[in-house]
Formats: structure tokens, C-alpha cells, sequence
């Protein structure tokens, strides 16, 4: 059974190991970006999972949206292409949102690697989706750092598109959300489908569990077993914040952080 190692938090003297564990996936290629990791899956043409740290201080308006959406040199069998989105009727749907990542043009640029995206309806990705996007950027000021987990649940003979490839169509996306009080963690995990009808995003809260069982991933082993047992069975929203407040800090990063 094939595994995969994920270094979250990029500073040398500290970062949180999440290990998860393919079921179900025949094709897995780990690429490390600067500021998030990938699991790239070659059947579907696409990322299993995206995984990266959201801190306070990332959270500046320093870069505009660069749309440099392009081939991701560092897969070894070839990422989708642009011809697989043409004339598709998809958005090119971020899993690590551009707007998390305002912080340096490098940062911003490599979240439009083909494959960081997935083909989504537009009114999904630019709706619901978008909105729990921007309650992750919420969270992590409230919070001061969150670790962020992200992917669509890929079955077999999911619709496809493309003229390069045969991308997969995703039709339900999660996202996993932990964050740490002294020495305790608080996990949450929402599950919606593209196809959403218009709700308060705290219905589409679910535990972690139900999101390991659906995509055949276990995360966060690098906690202690009775730790990992509680955060991921539960499902608290009295522990998080739906109705934080955002907005971009002013920019005081460096070049490259």
C-alpha cells in the first residue's frame, strides 16, 4: 500500500508532519512546492490533495492575481493543459486559492500550476466554494495559523474533459481545517457537493472521519492515537467561528518569505 509524506509549515525549525495513507489511488506523485505540497494523481489528471499552512502574517494584499495558468514543470508524467480546460465550460478551479496567497509573486504564481486546478462549474467555484475559501482567511486571522487540506473525492468513471489529457470531473470537494491551543487541536471538516444549493456553510460541516472513509486517506497520524481519535470523530462548530470578519493586511512582506 503505497503512502505519501507531507511537510506542512515551511520554516526549517518547525513544521507539523501529516501522513496519509493510499487505499484506493494507483498513481500518486508527491510535489513540493515552495508554500504547499501536492499529491498529484496521473489517472484523473488532477491532485488527490493539496495541503498548506495559513498563518496571520500571510495574509497580505502585496500581489495582484497573476491568471499565469501553466503546465507544473515539476510532475514527472506531465500535468493537464490548458486545451484540457478549452471550450470545457469549466472554471479552472483553484485547490490552494489564489487568495491565500497575496503574500509574494512567486507565491501567487504557483498556485496557477495546472496541477493545483480541477474543472468546477462556475457558479459552485465562484460561490459556495468561494465563500468557504474566504472563511478559511477569516479563520486564520482569528486564529493566527491554520492548516488547510483540500481535494476532490475521485471515484472511477467520473466524466472527463480534455484534448491533451482526460481530466476528471470532480463532483464533491472537502476541505479539512486544523489549528492548534496550546496542546490541544481542534479539527473541522466540510464535504460539498458542486451541485450545492445555496445554505449556511456550517451545513456542510462533517468530521474528519467521514472524509478519510469517502477518499481513502487517513490524516494527521503524526498525532498521538487517542488525539487523532477525538479531533477527527467530532464535529464541533461551537469551537469555530462562522461569522469572522476578513480582510487583507496591509502588505509588509519580503520579496520572498
Amino acid at each position: 500500500m503505497p503512502s505519501s509524506l507531507i511537510l506542512l509549515g515551511m520554516k526549517a525549525y518547525q513544521f507539523l508532519i501529516f501522513f496519509f495513507t493510499l487505499s484506493v489511488f494507483s498513481a500518486e506523485e508527491i510535489i513540493q512546492h515552495k508554500y504547499y505540497t501536492l499529491n498529484y494523481n496521473e489517472d484523473h489528471e488532477v491532485a488527490n490533495w493539496v495541503s498548506y499552512e495559513l498563518d496571520h502574517s500571510k495574509l497580505q494584499n502585496c500581489v495582484k492575481r497573476s491568471n499565469s495558468f501553466r503546465i507544473d514543470p515539476s510532475v514527472s508524467t506531465g500535468s493537464a493543459t490548458a486545451n484540457d480546460y478549452k471550450g470545457s465550460g469549466f472554471d479552472r478551479g483553484h485547490l490552494v486559492p489564489a487568495g491565500d496567497m497575496k503574500f509574494t509573486s512567486q507565491a501567487m504564481k504557483d498556485t496557477f500550476f495546472f496541477s493545483n486546478m480541477t474543472p468546477q462549474p462556475g457558479p459552485f467555484n465562484q460561490g459556495r466554494w468561494g465563500q468557504l475559501e474566504n472563511l478559511m482567511r477569516s479563520w486564520a486571522l482569528k486564529y493566527k495559523k491554520i492548516w488547510i487540506v483540500t481535494g476532490p473525492i475521485l471515484m472511477p468513471n467520473l466524466p472527463v474533459t480534455g484534448k491533451d489529457n482526460q481530466v476528471s470531473i470532480p463532483d464533491e470537494y472537502f476541505k479539512i481545517i486544523l489549528r492548534q491551543q496550546g496542546s490541544s487541536f481542534e479539527g473541522i471538516a466540510f464535504l460539498m457537493h458542486t451541485d450545492v444549493p445555496y445554505k449556511e456553510l456550517a451545513s456542510y460541516v462533517t468530521t474528519i472521519d467521514h472524509i478519510e472513509n469517502l477518499s481513502g486517506f487517513d490524516f494527521f497520524q503524526f498525532l498521538s492515537d487517542d488525539i487523532e481519535d477525538t479531533v477527527e470523530k467530532k464535529a464541533d462548530l461551537t469551537s469555530w467561528d462562522f461569522n469572522a470578519k476578513f480582510a487583507y493586511l496591509p502588505c509588509q512582506a519580503s520579496a520572498d518569505l
